[in-house]
């Protein structure tokens, strides 16, 4: 989900990056690739989007039971930043911090089949979302937390000798990813984060535009093993990376 001071200037920005158009649905507002849900959208300071959001992506994780998960997140270390919102029949939010400070958020599907939202209909090729991954300094307490909270394991992911990385596997399948915040890469006092990764199909393309749709880009394009990224902030500050993944990244994503 994305929060934007500028709606407006947010959509316009991603449209021309990606071809997103922006529709409302029972009232919430939705990017929509070729008709389908790709990501939501939220206006800073109205209704559900409280005024000290910061602009940007929010990675959300589905529960069937967000009571029960905000449970889970105080006795596993965790706060509620902002307690369970109310979204009609289309579902049910909420926002953590994680015991080492990194931000999620939660939805839980609503009951009222007309107007039930369940995420994203769209992901995993170009111009939608890819991955999600938290960045932490500590990986055995990051991985501690979301164990206790939405029961995934750990597995060793692609790595380098510099880079520590490990997968998350939630019912046998491989959701997100964990990355070591080694100082070469960060600055100090960085905080834990989770970060947004779409996918696109020409990486130097993406990075050629961005500037021209009034974005900035903040580092890349760099080979990164597993393919061509960059790191971009669109208009409004809200920072996401973009994969041009290798073909054999891509069989495994799908």
């Amino acid at each position: 989900m994305h929060y934007s001071s500028s709606p407006a200037a947010t959509a316009e920005f991603y449209a021309g990056l990606f071809g997103w158009t922006m529709a409302t649905d029972n009232g919430a507002t939705v990017f929509r690739l070729r008709d389908l849900a790709v990501a939501g959208l939220v206006e800073i300071g109205d209704d559900g989007g409280p005024a000290d959001q910061r602009p940007g992506w929010l990675t959300h994780v589905s529960t069937d039971d967000i009571d029960s998960t905000s449970q889970l997140v105080l006795e596993a270390g965790g706060k509620v930043l902002r307690p369970t919102t109310e979204w009609g029949g289309r579902g049910r939010s909420a926002v953590f911090a994680d015991s080492l400070g990194a931000v999620v958020g939660v939805w839980q599907r609503g009951t009222t089949a007309s107007v039930a939202f369940g995420g994203a209909e769209v992901v995993n090729e170009p111009g939608a979302v890819t991955w999600s991954e938290v960045v932490t300094r500590d990986t055995s307490a990051t991985a501690a937390f979301y164990g206790k909270v939405f029961g995934w394991t750990q597995q060793v992911g692609t790595a380098t000798e510099e880079h520590e990385y490990y997968e998350w596997i939630s019912a046998n399948r491989v959701v997100g990813g964990i990355s070591m915040m080694d100082g070469g890469h960060y600055p100090p006092g960085t905080p834990p984060h989770w970060r947004t990764i779409l996918q696109v199909g020409d990486c130097t393309d993406v990075v050629r535009r961005t500037p021209e749709l009034g974005g900035r880009v903040l580092a890349g394009p760099v080979d990164t093993g597993i393919g061509m990224a960059a790191y971009i902030a669109d208009p409004t500050g809200g920072t996401f990376l973009v994969i041009e993944p290798l073909p054999e990244l891509i069989a495994a994503l799908n």
